[in-house]
C-alpha cells in the first residue's frame, strides 16, 4: 500500500524553509528580484514523509524543487504491478522534471517517492518556464541543473550496457560521494538513504550482485559500511579507476 502526499497547503514555516532555500540557491543577486518572487508564488509546498508518493498529476509535467531530504524518481510499470525501474535518485537542491500521469495503457508513468522526511516544492513546468524567462541568470541555472541531470542519466544508461558489476557500484559510490559529501578524492563519509535494492535496480544489478560488490571493496580496503546506511570511502581517486571514469 502506497502513501501518497498531496498538495494541500503546508504549514507556513515549512514553506518559508523551502522558498528561502529555493531562493538561495539562485545565482547570486537574482534570489530577492521579482523573476524570484513571482517563481515562489507559483510553488507550492508539499511534506513527504519516507516511503511516501508525490500524488500524480494527470493534466500538466511539473517542476519539483527538493529543499530538503532525497527522492528516488520511479517509472511504475504500465500493467499497475509494485515496484518500478529506479531512473535517478535526488538531493537537496534538486530540480526535478516529473511528467504528467499517462492516460495510455502502454505509457506507464512516473512517480516521485521519499527517501527520508522531504520538503519540496512544486511548479507547473509551462509557468514556471514562462516565468524564469524574464531573467536569463534564473534561466541559465535552471537548464544548468536540467543539463547536469541529463548528463547523469545518460552516464547511467552508458554504464548498464557497457560496465561490470565492479564499475558499475563503484561509480555509484564515487557519484555519492560527489552529491553527498562534495568529495572528489581522499577519503569522505556519508549516509546512503537509499536501500540496496534501490541501487541494484537503478543500476541494472540485483541486491545480491550490490551486496557481493560492497563486501569485496570492503575486502580490499576501499570502502567500510557503517551500521545500515553509512559508509566511508578510504580513497574515492582509486573508486574511480574501478569504475572507468575518465578522468581518473
Amino acid at each position: 500500500m502506497r502513501i501518497m502526499a498531496s498538495l494541500s497547503p503546508s504549514p507556513c514555516a515549512v514553506r518559508l524553509r523551502a522558498t528561502a532555500a529555493f531562493r538561495a540557491a539562485l545565482p547570486q543577486g537574482c534570489g530577492d528580484g521579482d523573476t524570484a518572487a513571482r517563481l515562489c508564488t507559483l510553488g507550492m509546498a508539499a511534506v513527504l514523509a519516507r516511503g511516501a508518493e508525490l500524488a500524480p498529476d494527470p493534466e500538466r509535467d511539473r517542476l519539483v524543487w527538493i529543499a530538503s531530504g532525497a527522492a528516488k524518481l520511479v517509472a511504475r510499470h504500465p500493467s499497475g504491478a509494485p515496484g518500478g525501474q529506479v531512473l535517478a535518485f535526488h538531493f537537496a537542491g534538486d530540480l526535478v522534471s516529473v511528467l504528467r500521469q499517462s492516460s495510455a495503457a502502454s505509457g506507464g508513468d512516473f512517480r516521485l517517492m521519499a527517501l527520508e522526511n522531504s520538503n519540496l516544492l512544486v511548479f507547473p513546468s509551462d509557468a514556471f518556464l514562462d516565468t524564469a524567462q524574464a531573467d536569463p541568470a534564473v534561466l541559465r541555472a535552471v537548464l544548468t541543473r536540467s543539463l547536469q541531470a541529463l548528463h547523469r542519466s545518460r552516464t547511467r544508461m552508458m554504464q548498464m550496457g557497457h560496465k561490470s558489476a565492479s564499475a558499475r557500484v563503484a561509480d555509484f559510490l564515487v557519484s555519492m560521494a560527489e552529491r553527498l559529501a562534495d568529495c572528489r578524492a581522499g577519503a569522505c563519509r556519508f549516509v546512503l538513504p537509499m536501500s540496496r535494492r534501490d541501487i541494484g535496480d537503478s543500476l541494472g544489478l540485483t541486491i545480491e550482485t550490490v551486496s557481493r560488490q560492497l563486501t569485496e571493496l570492503r575486502e580490499a580496503g576501499l570502502v567500510a559500511t557503517e551500521g545500515r546506511s553509512g559508509v566511508a570511502l578510504r580513497d574515492v581517486a582509486a573508486l574511480a579507476r574501478i569504475a572507468h571514469r575518465a578522468s581518473a
